[in-house]
C-alpha cells in the first residue's frame, strides 16, 4: 500500500475510460471514470495500484483507495507580515494620494466586494487598479522643479 495526497483531479476526456489523480509529488495516477468522483482534492488516501508498461513508459492505475486523512479543504496559505504598504517608488505624496483616491473610487464603483473577498484576490484587484492609474494618469511632474528647467524657461523674449 502507498499513501498519497491528491493535489488535483482530472476528469476523463470525452470518450475516454480513465481520468487521473495528480498527487502532491506530481505523480499521475490513472483512475477509472466511475471512481474519479469519489476523490477529494487535498484528501490523503491509502491506495493499491497496478502498473502497465506501454511503449517504454510505466503507467499507474489506482485499484483501491481508502480515505485516511484530510477533509478535502486546502489549508490556508501562511500570512506574510510585510508591514505597512510602501508607496510605489517614484511617487511623491500628492501622486500617492491621487492614486489611492482613484483605487478607492474604482473599488467602490465596481461589483467587487472587498469585505467577502479572499486577501490575495483583494491585493490583486488593488494592484490592477494601481497599474491602470499609472498607465492612464501617471505621476504628475513636480510643478516647482519643472519651472527650474533653464532650457525651457530661458529669458529670451519671442
Amino acid at each position: 500500500m502507498v499513501t498519497i495526497t491528491v493535489a488535483s483531479i482530472e476528469w476523463p476526456k470525452e470518450g475516454k475510460k480513465q481520468g487521473a489523480i495528480i498527487d502532491s509529488t506530481g505523480k499521475r495516477w490513472g483512475v477509472w471514470a466511475d471512481k474519479v468522483g469519489t476523490y477529494q482534492q487535498f484528501g490523503t488516501y491509502e491506495i493499491t495500484y497496478k502498473t502497465n508498461k506501454f511503449r517504454g513508459a510505466t503507467y499507474y492505475t489506482i485499484d483501491t483507495a481508502t480515505l485516511i486523512g484530510g477533509n478535502g479543504v486546502r489549508p490556508p496559505p501562511p500570512i506574510r507580515n510585510e508591514g505597512p504598504a510602501a508607496p510605489l517608488s517614484g511617487l511623491n505624496s500628492d501622486d500617492q494620494r491621487r492614486m489611492d483616491i482613484f483605487v478607492s473610487v474604482m473599488i467602490n464603483n465596481s461589483s467587487f466586494d472587498p469585505a467577502s473577498a479572499p486577501e490575495q484576490e483583494l491585493v490583486d484587484v488593488i494592484n490592477k487598479f494601481k497599474r491602470i492609474w499609472k498607465r492612464v494618469y501617471g505621476p504628475q511632474p513636480d510643478p516647482i522643479s519643472s519651472t527650474r528647467n533653464h532650457d525651457i524657461n530661458d529669458d529670451i523674449p519671442f
